[in-house]
């Protein structure tokens, strides 16, 4: 591991109860324990397909902006290019 950062966090006094409780029963230092968390989710948000992850962090959009991208789907159906598969580190 290299060299340890400082970093500040905002949580409520619920929150930080919560977490206080479960490093109590867990043995665990509150870094140690939201690191932990933290690295977990991230791989388990990655393992996600795209739709999952666009269902589940993304905004529907309005009908005038559904427009606009039904147009730019139609052009690209259009297109003779048959593309190619992208990951979610492409779009972001």
């Amino acid at each position: 591991m290299g060299v340890a950062l400082r970093k500040n966090i905002t949580l409520t006094d619920e929150e930080n109860q919560v977490i206080l409780d479960f490093c109590k029963k867990m043995g665990r230092s509150f870094s140690e324990v939201v690191r932990t968390a933290t690295l977990n989710y991230i791989a388990e948000t990655e393992k996600e397909d795209l739709a999952t992850f666009l269902a589940k962090n993304c905004e529907y959009v309005d009908d005038e902006e559904q427009k606009d991208f039904n147009k730019i789907i139609d052009e690209l159906k259009a297109d003779e290019d048959e593309g190619r598969e992208i990951n979610l580190n492409e779009i972001l």
